[in-house]
């Protein structure tokens, strides 16, 4: 992240920031405010995703 409010990127997920709710859309449709716990999160996601 540059600016507080970017899209968080971590390997192929992608958290994008909505400026209408103030915070981090997770795929299940919940908004995280907090951005070490939206990088968290999505470190979490993208260890938990296997390619075959």
């Amino acid at each position: 992240m540059k600016k507080p409010d970017d899209h968080i990127i971590v390997g192929i997920i992608t958290l994008p920031y909505s400026h209408i709710l103030n915070g981090w859309v997770m795929p299940d449709g919940s908004i995280i405010t907090n951005p070490i716990k939206a990088q968290n999160e999505a470190e979490r996601l993208n260890s938990t995703i296997t390619i075959n």
